[in-house]
């Protein structure tokens, strides 16, 4: 992961192909396959008392996944860290790209959120989590009680733990706890299912291989054209 944004893959670039495919096939099974216990994840979540403590722990993790929490973060290491700036600017701009991707998809897959159903009384819940998904393009686009899938937030948390991984490779433990804090967050808080955490880390991990492979072939083109250049000066 520390290398995720600019890492060269072009030596071995079948196995890489078959890497990506397989961990976003697995993320993608595991995210269809959860969506069926959804509904008593969530519901049960939203009963757990978290201790004092404990609880504004799991709050505190929402700022790393937060776009505000996220300006600040990577604003300040961007006024602070001049010597990284050039890594900090690809870490923005990974974070923004899943970020977006992740809550644009909002706006076409209608889903009410787990606790947009808490005041109701047990026999008005839905009966299957498929009965939480509304038809595509034809609930409000404004409504957030209707942006459930995919998480926004899961998505940028994660993004947010590679790209900062990328600048400070040490801190990787770090930035994988605050992520993992967010989405505990988003669970608990009843804003969104488990299906919907994993679908945000799925948009992530698909955006960081893209990233990877565009990286890869310009590190291609890059030796490719040193090797050119070589060769004309021997000859």
């Amino acid at each position: 992961m520390a290398f995720v944004l600019d890492h060269p893959v072009h030596q071995y670039p079948r196995r890489s192909l078959i890497t990506a495919l397989l961990i976003l096939g697995g993320l993608l099974i595991l995210t269809i396959g959860t969506m069926p216990w959804d509904l008593r994840v969530s519901f049960n979540a939203l009963k757990i008392r978290i201790p004092g403590d404990l609880r504004r722990l799991v709050q505190f993790g929402e700022v790393f996944a937060h776009s505000a929490g996220c300006v600040v973060i990577l604003g300040s290491l961007l006024w602070i860290d001049v010597k990284n700036r050039p890594k900090l600017w690809k870490a923005v701009a990974f974070v923004a790209l899943c970020a977006t991707v992740a809550n644009a998809a909002k706006y076409f897959i209608p889903r009410s959120r787990p606790n947009s159903y808490k005041e109701f009384v047990d026999h008005l819940f839905p009966k299957t989590s498929w009965e939480t998904f509304g038809s595509p393009l034809t609930e409000s686009w404004f409504d957030e009680a209707l942006r459930s899938f995919p998480s926004g937030h899961s998505a940028t948390a994660l993004a947010m733990a590679i790209g900062l991984t990328y600048v400070y490779p040490r801190g990787r433990w770090v930035f994988l706890t605050l992520a993992v804090l967010a989405m505990l967050q988003r669970l608990f808080s009843g804003a969104h299912y488990a299906s919907d955490i994993l679908a945000g880390v799925t948009i992530t991990v698909a955006i960081a291989f893209s990233w990877m492979w565009l990286a890869s072939r310009r590190h291609a083109r890059a030796a490719k054209s040193e090797l050119t250049a070589l060769r004309q000066n021997l000859d």
